[in-house]
């Protein structure tokens, strides 16, 4: 497991203190505060650190953080209601009193931390996501790599990088969007909710990310900080052949290296092959890559959106059309869904 840096000395003392805004404070009211997935990704980790709610089970008191905000900072809760914190102390005696019910979701814009006896503005979403990865936190995106923990039911919906809501049908498709090669910039994904999830034969609706968090927290993986890389590994298990979205969450789970075995045919791939020879897109497609979409007018084009590893296919926005090369001529077939398009490659091209 990584080791994080120890949390530095808190930049305020004296009595923590809070207090929510209200109209008779026409200064305070002018406070505005923005939601943020970052945000909620910090409060949880000074959560399991500081054992509140019982979440230190799964992260030790040395490994909570690499950073520290200088307060005052101003919060705000999922009804509106700004607060000014004014302690690290503080900060502790109002997370003790979060409920699924009242919770922080928002931050204002700029605050500062201290990392390393440097102080940082941080100006926006962007830059306080980029902090957090440096501090190997686990986000929304490492949650969704665990596919042992839960099964999400799709379709759902995404905010994209470009701020637009788009509808991934597929695991494959989700990882497609969150997994960001070297030097290009990250995505975090923004999740529509409600969702729902299947987790030991029970469906479970997911109102919030709140939620989304709390029943992460309870996953066994959940001690573990593993990277969301997409690089799966299989081990044969008495009920089967479980696949891991890498070696990281298989030995989370109690494996070795000696317990993996090949993921075929979990993982096949035909696309690649058959595009160009069995049949022919109908150009332009779209493709959602990296959170945006992309247009793509050649078989050169959507073949760089094309990752074996993680889809048979790349990640198409439907409807498509697609020319079928057989003995008695080409055949048009109009495709909803990557299942359709995957049950039509296996008859057709093999």
């Amino acid at each position: 497991m990584k080791k994080i840096k120890i949390l530095l000395l808190l930049l305020t003392v004296s009595v923590a203190g809070f207090y929510s805004c209200t109209d008779n404070d026409p200064v305070e009211n002018e406070i505005v505060t923005s939601k943020s997935i970052s945000l909620r990704v910090t409060l949880n980790e000074i959560k399991k650190a500081n054992n509140i709610n019982g979440k230190n089970d799964f992260a030790t008191q040395d490994q909570a953080f690499c950073f520290n905000f200088v307060f005052p900072i101003n919060l705000s809760y999922n009804n509106g209601t700004v607060v000014t914190v004014s302690s690290y102390e503080g900060l502790i005696a109002v997370l003790a009193s979060e409920t699924s019910t009242f919770y922080f979701e928002g931050i204002q814009f700029p605050f500062q931390v201290q990392q390393e006896g440097a102080i940082t503005t941080i100006d926006d979403e962007a830059e306080f996501f980029a902090l957090i990865l440096e501090c190997n936190f686990q986000t929304v995106n490492n949650f969704v790599f665990d596919f042992t923990c839960y099964d999400i039911v799709y379709p759902i919906s995404i905010v994209n990088a470009n701020n637009q809501t788009v509808v991934i049908n597929t695991q494959a498709e989700l990882i497609q969007q969150i997994s960001t090669p070297t030097g290009t910039s990250t995505y975090q994904l923004n999740i529509v909710f409600p969702i729902s999830l299947v987790q030991n034969g029970v469906t479970i609706v997911v109102n919030d990310l709140y939620e989304f968090f709390e029943i992460n927290n309870d996953c066994p993986s959940s001690s573990c900080i593993c990277t969301a890389d997409y690089n799966p590994v299989c081990v044969q298990t008495t009920t089967g052949t479980v696949m891991y979205s890498n070696a990281c969450f298989a030995i989370c789970d109690g494996f070795t290296q000696a317990d993996f075995v090949s993921c075929d045919p979990i993982i096949t791939t035909n696309f690649g092959n058959g595009l160009g020879t069995c049949f022919t897109m109908n150009y332009p497609v779209q493709v959602q890559h990296q959170g945006a979409l992309v247009t793509v007018n050649t078989n050169a084009e959507l073949l760089q959106y094309y990752f074996p590893s993680w889809s048979s296919i790349p990640a198409l926005v439907y409807p498509v059309t697609v020319n079928f090369n057989t003995p008695t001529g080409s055949i048009s077939m109009v495709f909803a869904n990557q299942t359709a398009f995957d049950s039509a490659i296996i008859s057709n091209c093999n």
